[in-house]
């Protein structure tokens, strides 16, 4: 107590005593206004009167606690210099178009029932393809001129199974008026018959060890009897001549020098 009596006495105690109530006072009057702060609105109504309306009334306080600032955190991103990203409006759900003044929706009815299910008493035909149909050129082989038989030649006309015999002189290819009557009687027949074809196997007398001169006689036959058949109008692709030279058999009723024609159709059997 002694000690601060002696430094109250002193200048610079009673200064430093003067500066603590100061402080004092001033901290007890920063609380009370805190405390009792209002904030106060006026409103001034000169301006209505001018207009002529109404009197004015007496401009009224309002007085309520005073509102303390608030300070918001920023965030990282404002911290950093950084603008927030912008935010995209929530989308509305859009209301169904079906619910009208708050009606329920009605369930839509077919307008005509689906027909019965019928069973067919067959099943369908199979489906017919057309076969496609190329144009061919054709090129129609030139008709060799028609023989014209000679009453000197030997030669008759024998019936066999399915056709006929034509015999000819030795060394001869000439028909004679009967031979050649006998060839287009054959050909009537394959016309006829559109679907028959003439098979003619001609053969020729000779000598076993010349084998190439019977052949060349019988060719010459052939050529006879197909040239008097295409002349009688039928084609050469229904013609068949087999040219075989030399006869394995000979005899009285097999002649050497003859052409055997016959019908594809009723043609023997090659043994």
């Amino acid at each position: 107590m002694s000690g601060l009596r002696k430094s109250f006495h002193k200048p610079e105690g009673r200064r430093l005593l003067a500066m603590t109530g100061v402080l004092v006072i001033a901290g007890l009057a920063a609380a009370g206004r805190a405390d009792t702060a209002h904030a106060q609105i006026t409103t001034d109504t000169s301006a209505l009167g001018a207009l002529g309306g109404a009197a004015p009334e007496k401009p009224k306080t309002e007085t309520g606690p005073a509102k303390k600032p608030v300070h918001r955190q920023a965030s990282p991103a404002q911290k950093a210099g950084k603008s927030p990203a912008p935010t995209k409006p929530e989308t509305q759900n859009a209301a169904p178009t079906a619910l009208t003044n708050g009606a329920a929706p009605s369930a839509a009815k077919p307008a005509k029932p689906p027909p019965a299910a019928t069973i067919p008493a067959a099943p369908p035909p199979p489906p017919v393809l057309t076969p496609i149909v190329i144009p061919v050129e054709l090129h129609p082989f030139p008709i060799p001129p028609d023989p014209q038989p000679s009453k000197d030649a030997k030669g008759d006309v024998l019936p066999i199974s399915g056709g006929l015999r034509v015999t000819f002189g030795a060394d001869s290819a000439q028909l004679n008026p009967e031979t050649k009557n006998g060839i287009l009687a054959f050909a009537k027949m394959l016309k006829e018959h559109p679907d028959v074809r003439a098979l003619v196997d001609v053969t020729a007398s000779g000598v076993p060890n010349d084998l190439s001169r019977p052949r060349r006689m019988s060719l010459s036959r052939g050529l006879v009897i197909r040239a008097v058949l295409m002349n009688a109008g039928i084609p050469s692709t229904r013609i068949y001549v087999r040219v075989i030279g030399l006869p394995n058999k000979t005899g009285i009723e097999t002649p050497a020098d003859r052409a055997d024609i016959r019908r594809s159709d009723e043609a023997p059997a090659e043994k």
